[in-house]
């Protein structure tokens, strides 16, 4: 599972902007803990952080991969000598 990290402040001035592999690897790059790396990717309407005047806006998102489709064979029929 991806992840993408982005940390700005007031919408123009990006931080920080990188992908990662897990949020573990995040909070190893950021300096903070685990749980609040994981605080901070799941609950997008309940930070507490956010309440501070000068924090700068911090954004983790999960990235979703497309899944791959099974490659079908193609099988080609003749419908005019298939029942001959």
């Amino acid at each position: 599972m991806r992840f993408t990290c982005k940390i700005y402040h007031d919408n123009n001035i990006i931080l920080h902007d990188k992908e990662y592999n897990n949020l573990r690897e995040i909070s190893d790059d950021l300096g903070l803990t685990y749980q609040q790396i994981a605080d901070l990717s799941s609950r997008k309407t309940m930070q507490q952080y956010r309440k501070f005047k000068y924090f700068p806006n911090i954004e983790i998102v999960k990235i979703i991969e497309p899944k791959k489709n099974k490659k079908k064979d193609n099988i080609d029929i003749d419908i005019d000598n298939a029942c001959s």
